[in-house]
């Protein structure tokens, strides 16, 4: 078992991360919130030492650390844990650019601590079966991954605080390549509609060319239909995931050689808790002194970024 702390009092640390720690057999002792003085009620917290994030990380006990904290706050805190001596799990994106991943992955390499970035799509089923599918070679994927819009105060709405669609769930669209083609995209696009009250993205489509001319589109946004797919073209067939990032309990998906519609092959993937496997794995790793590996991360840090710099308005 190992023993967490958490930095923030965030909705997905509430709804999945805190659930997912205790599914996997971990302890949860102290929380670090905003604002230590106003202790919250939420039975969820019982048992749990409520303090500042600076007490969680001073805390002897604390062996790991999750950080749900707003995007610009994850690179600092999570050289303060690593300096602190705490292995780290944090929230995508875990770096707003690349200078920033350059400091984490220094403070990194200067500690004997695992630090994660935690895409929990990485540890579903869906994502081992999409990449080993009998599709022949994957030449060309096709991503939307949507929502409506959320309330002003929300923290995904500010733009200094790393806001918009493209760091929220762009960073899902560069995974379904990273898994699928491997490696980085060589030339990147992007067309996007501003929020003009907000200083950020609304609505991003963009195209990134992997070598040997394989393609990913792809469209987000904070502002339209709740939506999501991944839809794969191989040279022998296809292959698509009808709810790839967030499924709330049993997914399905099709494919098929020369077939369309009714005719494709369909696959049903049992509801499993994806950030409890991401928990698991994260732990392990930890416990048997793995090194970090910071090759998605820069990846995906390095392509939103290219992404924020080509947009056209």
């Amino acid at each position: 078992m190992m023993k967490f702390g958490i930095l923030g009092d965030a909705k997905i640390s509430r709804e999945k991360l805190i659930p997912a720690i205790q599914t996997a057999g971990h302890e949860i002792i102290q929380i670090g919130r905003r604002n230590p003085d106003t202790p919250s009620d939420n039975p969820l917290y019982d048992g749990m030492i409520q303090s500042s994030y600076e007490d969680v990380l001073a805390d002897p006990d604390v062996e790991a650390v999750y950080i749900p904290l707003p995007n610009h706050l994850h690179v600092p805190w999570t050289i303060r844990a690593i300096e602190a001596g705490k292995h780290v799990l944090c929230e995508k994106p875990i770096a707003l650019n690349e200078a920033e991943l350059d400091q984490l992955e220094a403070a990194s390499r200067a500690s004997d601590v695992y630090v994660y970035e935690g895409f929990m799509i990485r540890h579903h089923p869906q994502w081992a079966w999409i990449t080993d599918v009998d599709i022949g070679t994957p030449h060309a994927i096709q991503t939307h991954f949507c929502y409506p819009p959320r309330p002003t105060q929300d923290v995904r709405n500010v733009a200094t605080f790393g806001g918009g669609p493209l760091y929220d769930i762009g960073c899902y669209a560069i995974m379904a390549g990273i898994l699928i083609f491997g490696g980085a995209p060589e030339h990147i696009s992007c067309h996007v509609e501003m929020d003009g009250n907000r200083g950020i993205e609304k609505l991003a489509s963009g195209m990134l060319i992997w070598p040997q001319g394989r393609h990913l589109t792809f469209t987000v946004s904070s502002s339209s239909a709740l939506t999501q797919m991944v839809h794969v073209i191989g040279s022998d067939g296809w292959a698509r995931l009808n709810i790839p990032f967030n499924p709330q309990g049993a997914t399905t998906a099709q494919w098929g050689q020369n077939v369309l519609g009714d005719d494709a092959e369909r696959m049903s993937f049992p509801a499993c808790d994806q950030y409890a496997i991401m928990v698991a794995d994260f732990v392990a790793h930890a416990k048997a002194g793995a090194k970090p590996d910071f090759t998605h991360s820069r990846t995906t840090t390095k392509t939103i970024d290219a992404l924020l710099s080509a947009r056209h308005r």
